[in-house]
């Protein structure tokens, strides 16, 4: 048989009894109390457990966001080495954050080469691409070759802003807002 805390004089009393034998409290009301105190410990403890446990989650997605969060420069070595390798030696990236995109100067195997990365629609256009355009205009044999060349090398260079390696080299103005990162 258990003995509990009489709620109004504090005297020890049998659960089994109705009554306090010291002060004639009904024991109904000090078991309601106890009843009440546990509940409420139990509540503390679970909002204790569930502040503990959304604070592991909320931690959780903040290390998995950073985790995955790329940089600039990151991005565009990752669309670069997609196409050439992981063989690839970057030399240097410059970001723009007004045009969303990156120039990276690279080599592979010896050859060396300049991307221009389009961070939104993650798209690449490279010098060597184009200059390949400009030879076979320059070696055509028929004006309609030559013209298609030609054409061919302005759409690439427009599409992939090829001009923009020649804005960071000959302006590098504040205007053109080109930052090396690498």
């Amino acid at each position: 048989m258990a003995l509990i805390k009489c709620s109004e004089c504090g005297a020890d009393v049998s659960e089994k009894a109705s009554m306090c034998v010291k002060c004639g409290c009904p024991l109904d009301i000090t078991k309601q109390r106890i009843s009440d105190a546990r509940k409420n410990k139990n509540k503390k403890i679970i909002m204790a457990v569930l502040f503990f446990l959304a604070i592991i989650i909320v931690s959780f997605v903040v290390f998995l966001m950073a985790r995955n969060y790329k940089s600039p420069g990151e991005t565009a070595i990752r669309l670069v080495k997609k196409d050439f390798g992981k063989n690839l030696d970057v030399e240097s990236v410059y970001y723009n954050s007004k045009v969303n995109g990156c120039i990276v100067k690279f080599s592979v195997n010896g050859e060396r080469d300049t991307a221009t990365v389009h961070l939104e629609d993650k798209t690449v256009g490279y010098e060597s691409i184009m200059d390949e355009y400009t030879e076979k205009s320059n070696n055509a044999v028929t004006e309609k070759e030559k013209k298609q060349y030609s054409q061919q090398a302005v759409e690439y260079m427009d599409l992939y802003d090829i001009l923009w390696k020649y804005q960071l080299i000959v302006g590098g103005s504040e205007e053109d807002e080109w930052e090396k990162i690498k």
